[in-house]
């Protein structure tokens, strides 16, 4: 009896590692497809983070130039009186308030742009992480597949050595007469 029981364990062990062969693959295949899914954002990512950070550098130096301009233009005591005398000091408010919203619209900017590397750094990592684990279930998978290969043959084997005794268990016909 120990050696059909035997026999029976080696054969579900082979059903087993049969099972967790398919279940893998399926696994990696959805893994690969997620992999290639990620890289692809990635890759369209870099160059709106990149085109992101070239407007902000250009909103930057438009600013400084705004400033300059204006704070030149604050010097000019001509200027300030004219604007005074010829519109009630409405250019240099106007002007002010154009300064300020470019400063808003700059800081929003950058911090559009920390957000984007930051989720761009996470999104790295999430790849480099989703192709470490790919790479452990195909270990997992060549494991699987050897060790059905393994207790295959193995239950092979052994039901080929075992067939005399095997059949005796299974045919025994002692009926008490």
């Amino acid at each position: 009896m120990g050696k059909v029981l035997t026999l029976l364990f080696m054969i579900l062990l082979a059903l087993a590692s049969v099972a967790g062969y398919l279940f893998l693959t399926e696994r990696i295949i959805a893994g690969e497809r997620q992999i290639a899914e990620g890289q692809t954002r990635l890759e369209k990512a870099k160059p709106a983070l990149a085109e992101g950070k070239a407007k902000l550098e250009a909103g930057k130096r438009e600013l400084s130039e705004g400033r300059k301009d204006y704070r030149q233009a604050e010097e000019n005591l001509l200027l300030v009186l004219a604007d005074k005398l010829l519109k009630g000091g409405k250019g240099f408010e106007d002007a002010r308030e154009r300064v300020a919203e470019g400063e808003k619209k700059t800081a929003k900017g950058e911090d559009k742009i920390d957000v984007g590397e930051i989720r761009l750094d996470a999104g790295e990592s999430a790849l480099r992480r989703g192709k470490e684990k790919l790479g452990l279930a195909k270990g997992a998978r060549f494991a699987c597949a050897l060790g059905a290969a393994f207790f295959a043959t193995l239950s092979i084997v052994f039901g080929f050595c075992w067939r005399r005794s095997l059949i005796r268990i299974f045919m025994h016909t002692d009926t008490p007469a």
